[in-house]
């Protein structure tokens, strides 16, 4: 299998080379029928071209990561054919050194490994998936869904995450785990395959705010779900009930403790008998 290509496209690409001739790059891959942006981007990484144009596309580096490969090479001094028949060369580049936000340590390492055995087959680390059918674009997303997603890049500030609608949404850092994380990488790895609950959409500026922590209760910037907010009323409501039984209890209370004790009926005619009998004496 090959990610993002079913039998039809799979045959598609047949049908277009015995027409065409082979392809002499990967580029030339999007001119095939019904191949569009996503299903080469998933695929294109595992595509290799037979006597390329570009040496790359011989290997299985991502035609998005040729250009930090190009600075690899250029910074040695050298090309990217020599360097990648070269293990010497490739020690010495140090990876660090090209971490950006787009482009985090575990995938310059994999590019390393690519360079370094350019006929492996990366297909080990993937296994069956397929998204959320019915969610192709941005504006099928909905804040709270849960989706399946695959981690594709990993940054010192979270996590990108392919859910199937051409643009990668960000886990941040304080959405990676019920807990605070200094590392994303000892979270999440690339290729790893999470659940997210959508937080955010900026459809204008094709932004999308993802979490994965298990908490569904707690919605973006702390707002507490309905649901939560509802239960903390029914409690303040059950406590105040509570507090009024409380003193009205505390006030008959006290007004029976503070209450003159009256005399019975015949302690008061006992009394005025008395004095009766004091006068005649």
């Amino acid at each position: 299998y090959v990610s993002g290509l079913g039998p039809t496209l799979a045959q598609n690409i047949v049908d277009y080379r015995n027409t065409h001739g082979a392809f002499k790059n990967r580029e030339s891959l999007k001119k095939v029928p019904r191949l569009g942006d996503k299903a080469y981007e998933q695929a294109a990484g595992f595509l290799r071209i037979r006597n390329a144009e570009n040496v790359l596309d011989t290997s299985g580096v991502h035609p998005e990561r040729y250009a930090v490969v190009d600075k690899m090479a250029k910074d040695l001094g050298t090309t990217i054919s020599t360097l990648m028949k070269d293990s010497q060369l490739q020690k010495q580049i140090k990876p660090q050194q090209y971490v950006t936000d787009e482009i985090g340590l575990p995938t310059l390492n994999d590019i390393l490994k690519e360079l370094a055995k350019p006929g492996r087959d990366p297909r080990e680390q993937f296994e069956a998936f397929s998204f959320t059918d019915g969610v192709n674009e941005i504006s099928d997303l909905r804040i709270g869904m849960k989706l399946p997603g695959i981690v594709t890049n990993i940054t010192n500030f979270g996590a990108f995450v392919d859910i199937g609608v051409h643009q990668d949404g960000l886990v941040h850092t304080s959405q990676l785990a019920n807990r605070f994380v200094a590392n994303p990488n000892d979270i999440v790895k690339v290729h790893q395959k999470v659940e997210v609950t959508v937080m955010e959409v900026d459809a204008a500026r094709k932004r999308i705010s993802l979490s994965m922590k298990s908490d569904g209760s707690v919605k973006p910037d702390g707002v507490k779900s309905k649901d939560q907010g509802t239960k903390n009323k029914e409690q303040g409501t059950k406590s105040k009930e509570k507090g009024g039984r409380n003193k009205e209890q505390e006030a008959k209370s006290f007004a029976q403790k503070t209450q003159p004790v009256k005399k019975d009926a015949d302690g008061d005619l006992q009394e005025k008998l008395a004095k009766l009998k004091g006068m005649f004496k």
